[in-house]
Order: C-alpha cells, then structure tokens, then sequence
C-alpha cells in the first residue's frame, strides 16, 4: 500500500514540477529554465549525500565506477525536462500529463517485454483506451471552440 501512495505523491510532485519549470522556461528561456531545476537538484542531492553518509560517494573512484548506463539516466531526464518545458507550454498541463503518462506506458510495456518476456494484451487495451479518451477529450475541446466561435460570430450579426 505505502509503495501506491508513493507513486501517487510522486505523480503530485511531478504535475508541480512540471509547471513550476514551464514557467521557469517562459521567463528565463527552455535552456536556462531547465538548468535552473537541475542545479537546484543537484545542491539537494549534495546535501542528502552529506547528510545520510560520509561524501565518499563524490570521490572520483567511486564516481568512475558506476556503470555508465547509470548516467543515461541524468542525460534522459535533462532531455525529458526540455521537452517537458517545451510541449507542456503549448498544449497545457493536462494534456502533457497524459500524453507523458502514454508515453512511459508505452515504454514500460516495452521494457517488460525486453527485460521480462512479458506482453499482456490487457496492458495495450489500456494505453488503446487512454489514447481513446484523449481523442475524445480534444474533439470535445474543438467542439466547445467551434461553438463559442459560432456564439461570437452570431452575436455580431445581431448587432449589426
């Protein structure tokens, strides 16, 4: 149960993040908006490292030792992190949330089949059915547009 209310805060936090760096990359550009949440993160991970152990960690030996796939780990989410401040400007917070949780379905599926040999059909339905509601969820926003736009034009006409 504590590992749901886990992901369940984590996806709170990342909804806040999200927004707090779009408007970091608004008013400071994409690139320095995302340098400002990666230098913030770092000074945090450097004070938990001092915090819960000695720094060792920080020593280069230590550091060359890791394999360096561990470090595609920081390339990936600085490249996230820009696309994130990028798509999130233009298509709104609930949409980007969506269309990221899509993508990390998507790529979680596809995972699991590579690491464990495991592809359930019930788990593609699912992403099918997301990818469903949003196409609903959009038509249903050109609607309401189309609709206002025609509320508008006849109000004018009225006018005149």
């Amino acid at each position: 149960m504590i590992f749901y209310l886990t992901a369940i805060a984590n996806g709170f936090l990342n909804t806040i993040n999200k927004m707090v760096n779009v408007k970091a990359g608004e008013s400071l550009g994409t690139a320095n908006g995302a340098l400002i949440n990666y230098i913030e993160a770092s000074v945090i991970a450097f004070c938990l490292i001092f915090a819960t152990g000695n720094g060792v960690e920080l020593h280069f030996s230590h550091i060359k030792e890791a394999p360096i796939l561990f470090y595609l780990g920081s390339v990936c989410g600085l490249i996230a992190m820009i696309f994130l401040i990028i798509g999130t400007s233009y298509s709104g917070a609930m949409l980007s949330t969506v269309l990221i949780l899509i993508g990390q379905l998507g790529t979680a599926i596809s995972l699991d089949y590579v690491f464990f040999g495991c592809l359930g059909i019930g788990r593609i339905v699912g992403i099918l059915l997301i990818v469903a509601g949003i196409a609903w969820m959009e038509k249903q926003k050109i609607s309401l547009q189309q609709e206002s736009v025609r509320k508008s034009l006849s109000m004018w006409e009225e006018m005149e």
